[in-house]
């Protein structure tokens, strides 16, 4: 995978921590009617304990870019865990409502801080080739977290109560902060930007007016003053993004939306995120109210799709790093619409096993398209922007929920006004019919944009903002040596890009192991740069990585070949030479290279290939891209002209 040992179990840490936080999110449904008896309130009050959950998470999210720039990896997660932790306590012993409703908030706020930060890590610690693979880790433990809590929660509120639920979750968060204090590092060196207390004011009272008239659109008594929160709202946040643009450093780098791939991600999964979480609400409305079973049925007939739709979502994140983008997604959303039309079909005495086949099918298919289309927009940008991403992403996910919610749950309410002569049953089902015909006409919107737009474009750019620092790690992970005036002074007069060879051979990152190998075999060399679509240097193969992989002797589930089978030790070579053929050259190659720039004096060069025992060394101009190799070869025929040289002066 490209991780060392270490950093898988501070990555095993912080998934520990997100499945926590997700699965609170969810957990607390089957509690709220035993709540309302216990306090003492009504539906109304009780239900903020979820939609205010959402509406604070939704409001730290835009801050997520700026405290992880603040605070260090570990000062954040544990800062965030505690506070998670005070909040479960609270919650578990309150004494009425609005003690209950505080640790909610503590709770939402400590999931606010640590998501996009526990998301932004992970996406640095892999490798940009294996990305899809870790994108695909989380959507499993988000996808599945929520599949199994509802039920969990259920059992435990039916047996000991519904402050168990809080006091197991207290517990759990606590063993989270004694394995975050021993196991976890800092990680990544991002930049820190300025706190501005208008930026905060604005993003907060935008989204908070945008976000509670969304959520009480599809049972408000006053349609005026819903349309003038939102309004509001829309035009509050339009100034937080202006404000943003207009600053020298903002807090958060809404400009990352003009980079193409992570726009047309950013776009393709909001339109999904709407249609699914308005989907989740229309169905259990469905089974229950239309077909007339329980609520029980109805969340068993929706499990099968969470879970099988996570397990899909890690499956497709392997596969997109094996074949790309559109080899993925594009079978992925046909699936979607595929499952969104079989939806829009049930009749009013449909099986429940049909719905449970078509909503399967309608998340299977989802998840193959998010997880290869998030992990896409994401190497689409810098290193140092991936935690604005994640809040810019988070934050707009949030607001499509809402708004998926609201107009799904609104078009089924309209059924009543336009057949006023049906039955409360038919009225009922051709409400749902109508939400159902609205998700799938959703589907095929995304899937036209996913068919039509979604595509590689050769020379596409790597967002790195003006403000920011050079940040070369989007085009190479390693070490790179360079010389200050101080160290010049005095030395040589050869540099590297007097003696490099300029015109290196080099593959490109898309290229196979068969290619790279032939091509290794007619250049008589040991070793190739590896470039990406922008000239930029993201690795280097050898013909030593070739017999390393070919030497292994068993390679597991996990290998770089994203194979699901165990080779046996009696493998025969043909078919192992026939794996590494087939295999990307970024799966065997390095990535940690070591480079020089043009201006490095050639005896520092000379140093280097002594001290890390290498004949070959690529040259990386300033921005970031090869411009050539030097090799001992080249040193040593630079050295035989200068003896020429010399001897000519001499006589």
């Amino acid at each position: 995978m490209g991780v060392t040992r270490k950093d898988l179990v501070m990555v095993a840490v912080l998934l520990v921590g997100v499945l926590l936080a997700v699965l609170n999110q969810t957990f607390l449904s089957p509690a709220l009617p035993t709540i309302m008896v216990d306090v003492g309130v009504d539906a109304t009050t009780v239900q903020w304990l979820t939609s205010g959950y959402a509406l604070v998470e939704a409001v730290v999210i835009p801050l997520s870019a700026y405290l992880i720039g603040r605070f260090s990896t570990r000062q954040l997660f544990i800062t965030a865990f505690a506070l998670f932790t005070v909040g479960s306590l609270s919650a578990a012993l309150a004494p009425n409502f609005w003690v209950l409703l505080l640790g909610r908030v503590l709770q939402a706020t400590c999931t606010g801080m640590a998501m996009p930060m526990v998301f932004t890590v992970i996406l640095l610690v892999f490798p940009r080739e294996k990305r899809g693979t870790a994108m695909g880790v989380i959507g499993l433990i988000i996808g599945f977290a929520p599949a199994v809590g509802p039920s969990v929660a259920g059992l435990l509120v039916d047996s000991v109560g519904w402050r168990a639920l809080f006091a197991v979750v207290t517990g759990l968060s606590v063993a989270v902060i004694l394995l975050a204090v021993f196991v976890l590092k800092n990680y990544g060196n991002f930049t820190r930007a300025p706190f501005d207390a208008l930026s905060v004011a604005l993003s907060t009272v935008g989204l908070v007016c945008l976000l509670y008239g969304l959520s009480t659109f599809a049972h408000s008594e006053n349609l005026v003053i819903t349309f003038a929160l939102m309004a509001f709202g829309l035009v509050v946040c339009g100034l937080y993004v202006r404000r943003q643009t207009k600053l020298p450093v903002p807090m958060l780098h809404v400009d990352i939306l003009r980079t193409r791939k992570y726009a047309i991600t950013v776009v393709v999964i909001v339109i999904i995120q709407a249609a699914l979480m308005g989907c989740e609400v229309i169905t259990p409305l469905y089974i229950q109210g239309v077909l007339g079973n329980s609520a029980s049925v109805s969340g068993f007939a929706m499990l099968p799709g969470a879970v099988i739709g996570a397990v899909m979502g890690l499956l497709s994140g392997r596969l997109f790093d094996r074949y790309g983008l559109r080899k993925v997604v594009i079978p992925g959303i046909i699936v979607a619409v595929l499952g969104a039309s079989g939806l829009a079909r049930l009749g009013i005495d449909s099986p429940i096993i049909a719905v449970t086949l078509t909503y399967t099918t309608l998340a299977i298919g989802l998840q193959f398209t998010m997880t290869p289309l998030n992990t896409w927009g994401v190497n689409s940008l810098s290193n140092s922007m991936i935690h604005h991403a994640e809040s810019v992403s988070n934050t707009l996910n949030q607001v499509a929920a809402s708004v998926g919610t609201a107009v799904l749950v609104s078009v089924s309410a309209m059924a009543p006004g336009l057949y006023p002569e049906a039955s409360g049953l038919e009225q009922m089902y051709l409400g749902d019919h109508m939400a159902y015909t609205t998700t799938f006409a959703i589907m095929v919107l995304a899937a036209l944009i996913v068919i039509f737009v979604a595509r590689e474009k050769k020379g596409a750019e790597v967002a790195v903002p003006a403000d920011s620092l050079p940040d070369y790690s989007a085009g190479f992970d390693g070490v790179t040596v360079d010389a200050t005036a101080d160290e010049r002074r005095g030395s040589a007069s050869y540099v590297a890009s007097d003696v490099m060879n300029r015109q290196p051979v080099v593959v490109s990152d898309a290229d196979t192991m068969e290619t790279v190998i032939r091509q290794m075999a007619a250049q008589e060399t040991g070793g190739l740069p590896v470039v990406n679509g922008e000239g930029a240097l993201v690795g280097f193969v050898t013909d030593g990585d070739v017999a390393s992989y070919l030497g292994r002797t068993e390679i597991s589930l996990v290998d770089s070949s994203l194979n699901i089978y165990r080779y046996a030790d009696d493998e025969t070579s043909v078919s192992r030479l026939r794996d590494l053929l087939a295999l990307n050259v970024m799966a065997v190659a390095t990535h940690r290279v070591i480079s020089v720039k043009p201006d490095t004096p050639v005896d520092e060069v000379c140093a280097l290939f002594a001290s890390k025992r290498i004949k070959k060394v690529p040259v990386v101009g300033a921005d970031g891209r090869l411009v050539g190799v030097l090799s001992r070869r080249n040193i040593m025929r630079s050295l035989a002209d200068a003896i020429d040289r010399l001897e000519a002066l001499e006589s």
